[in-house]
C-alpha cells in the first residue's frame, strides 16, 4: 500500500550518511593535517586513538538516529516486538533462510579479510589500545552496528521505500547504497562490502520479514572481526 503523507526518509537514508563521512574527514583531516604542519601538537596521539574516536563517533550517532526511530515508532503504537518482526514471528523465523544468512555473512568477510591484507599490507591493528578501549570495540560496538543498523536499514528503510511505490528490487539496491555511504566514502573495497551485504540483508529482510537473524549474524561477524582487529 502506498501512504498518502510519507514521513520524511532522508532524515535516516541521507544524514547518516552525511553527517558520518563530515565527522571522518575533520577526525582524520585535523589529525593528519596537525601531523604533517604541526608535529610536536599530535605526537603523543597513535592512529589508533584517531580510529577509536572515530568509532565512538559512530557509535553515538547511529544510537542517536535509532533511539529517535523508535521513539517516533512508539509514539505510532508500535512496540518493539513488532518492530523487529512485524509479522510477529519473532523467534519462530525459518532456521534454515537464516542459517544461510549467517553463513553468507561469514565467509563475505573471511574473504574481506585477506582481501584487505594484500591491498593494504595488513589487517588494521587496534591492539595498542587500553583494556576498556578494547572492550568497549568488542562488547558495545558489534551490539551497537548490529541494531543500530538492521533496525534503520532494513526495518525502517526497505519498508518505508516499499510504501511509497518501489519495487522489491529498488528498495533493496538504495537501501544497500545507503548502507554502504556510511561506513565511509573513502575506501572503495569497503563501499564495495557493504553494499553487497545490503543487498543481501535487503533480500533476506523481504523474504522473512525478521530483522532477529539479521541483528544476531551482523553481530557476531563483528564481534570476530573486531576481536581480530584488538587482539
Amino acid at each position: 500500500m502506498i501512504i498518502s503523507h510519507p514521513r520524511p526518509l532522508w532524515i535516516y537514508s541521507v544524514l547518516p550518511a552525511v553527517i558520518l563521512n563530515i565527522g571522518a574527514i575533520l577526525i582524520f583531516g585535523s589529525y593528519y593535517a596537525l601531523l604533517a604542519t604541526q608535529p610536536g601538537l599530535v605526537a603523543s596521539i597513535r592512529p589508533t586513538q584517531v580510529q577509536f574516536l572515530a568509532y565512538v563517533f559512530v557509535f553515538i550517532v547511529e544510537w542517536i538516529f535509532a533511539i529517535m526511530l523508535l521513539r517516533q515508532r512508539a509514539a505510532e503504537g508500535k512496540t518493539l516486538a513488532e518492530m523487529i518482526a512485524p509479522d510477529g514471528k519473532n523467534f519462530g523465523f525459518k532456521r534454515l533462510p537464516a542459517l544461510g544468512l549467517f553463513v553468507i555473512f561469514n565467509i563475505l568477510f573471511i574473504l574481506y579479510i585477506p582481501l584487505v591484507t594484500a591491498l593494504y599490507g595488513r589487517w588494521p591493528s587496534l591492539s595498542d589500545l587500553a583494556l576498556w578501549q578494547r572492550l568497549f570495540m568488542v562488547l558495545a560496538v558489534p551490539l551497537q552496528a548490529a541494531f543500530c543498523e538492521e533496525f534503520i536499514w532494513r526495518g525502517h528503510i526497505i519498508p518505508e521505500l516499499k510504501a511509497r511505490g518501489r519495487s522489491d528490487f529498488a528498495a533493496i539496491f538504495l537501501s544497500a547504497i545507503s548502507f554502504a555511504l556510511i561506513h565511509g566514502i573513502f575506501l572503495i573495497d569497503k563501499l564495495l562490502l557493504t553494499f553487497i551485504l545490503g543487498l543481501v540483508t535487503g533480500f533476506y529482510y523481504l523474504r522473512e520479514r525478521n530483522l532477529i537473524p539479521l541483528m544476531l549474524s551482523h553481530y557476531i561477524v563483528d564481534l570476530w572481526t573486531f576481536a581480530y582487529s584488538v587482539y
